[in-house]
């Protein structure tokens, strides 16, 4: 009996009670909402295939039903939108060719989400999630946003001059993700000097001396998003930080988060960055909701294809969906 319940389990345990407290006070006996059984919202699917949009679109429709309902407290409303997001999560990084990290930012202050009979629902990073989030993977191109780090932090402390060429090489490289200013750069400073200040924010080492390429995680480039968003070290000057954020805004490769947002919420703002290489996909983002809903979202994708951001744009979609329900 020493070992017979895992952490797992026990955590799996712990939702399945928090869950049934929730179905209870809703009034629910039978424990169905919108079609949806208990076990349908709580148990961890184990194979990424059996996932479709309808099964999506059931689970949004029973999370709608528990967040509306004003017996509940906030934490079990937060509780319930969690569970069903990783329950999700679980299922596409079952393969372990998937990672994906979510990260709700508060809403915009004075926005319609804000004002909203549910804002507290989303305080930040209440509903975080991640499947995968702590792997290393090939970062393709959305290691640029590393680079950009560095050379604020060299403007910031005075070791850097910003320069005509940095201001044109710069907005190619986040824009059009050409390769030869952030080459240049990893040149210049070397990767032990570039990882060793990564390390410093705690982040993961990023570069390689054996020409391996480079390297991150869902979980860095949320740890490095938020410093974005909020302006905090090494994004405190904002005349730099504004013009990779408007890169990212105006990048040109939008087939992935920036698609499966706009399939949703046209007027949405997603500032992004992809980055690609043989068949690895992956893409960063800050999204901005039209109601001022705030969210960071990245996904790395392997085996789908090259410049292939369709499982990105699937995943960012159902993401979505499940959060805030459209």
């Amino acid at each position: 009996m020493k070992r017979l319940l895992s952490k797992k389990w026990l955590m799996t345990l712990s939702s399945v009670l928090t869950l049934l407290i929730i179905f209870l006070m809703v009034g629910i006996q039978t424990g169905v909402i919108h079609g949806q059984t208990i076990g349908n919202l709580i148990r961890t699917p184990q194979a990424k295939t059996s996932t479709d949009a309808n099964t999506v679109h059931q689970d949004t429709a029973a999370l709608k039903t528990i967040t509306n309902n004003p017996k509940l407290t906030v934490t079990m409303k937060q509780q319930a939108i969690q569970t069903s997001l990783q329950k999700y999560l679980d299922q596409v990084g079952a393969d372990g060719n998937v990672a994906v990290s979510f990260y709700n930012l508060a809403p915009l202050a004075g926005s319609d989400a804000a004002n909203a009979n549910d804002a507290s629902i989303y305080a930040e990073g209440k509903l975080a999630a991640n499947v995968n989030g702590a792997d290393r993977r090939v970062a393709a191109s959305t290691y640029k946003l590393f680079i950009s780090a560095y050379l604020f932090d060299q403007i910031a402390t005075g070791n850097r001059t910003w320069t005509d060429d940095d201001e044109t090489g710069f907005t190619e490289m986040i824009v059009d993700s050409a390769n030869d200013y952030s080459e240049s750069q990893l040149a210049d400073y070397g990767a032990d000097t570039l990882n060793a200040y990564y390390q410093q924010l705690g982040w993961g080492a990023v570069f390689s001396n054996d020409d391996d390429p480079a390297a991150t995680s869902t979980n860095d480039l949320i740890a490095l998003l938020k410093k974005l968003q909020s302006g905090t070290a090494p994004f405190t000057q904002s005349i730099y930080r504004e013009k990779l954020l408007d890169d990212m805004a105006s990048q040109v490769y939008r087939d992935g988060i920036p698609a499966a947002v706009a399939s949703l919420t046209p007027e949405a703002t997603v500032q992004d960055k992809v980055g690609w290489y043989e068949d690895y996909n992956n893409d960063a983002a800050i999204v901005t909701l039209p109601n001022g809903q705030r969210y960071l979202l990245a996904i790395m994708t392997k085996g789908v294809g090259y410049m292939d951001f369709s499982e990105v744009a699937t995943i960012a979609q159902k993401v979505q969906q499940i959060v805030y329900g459209n």
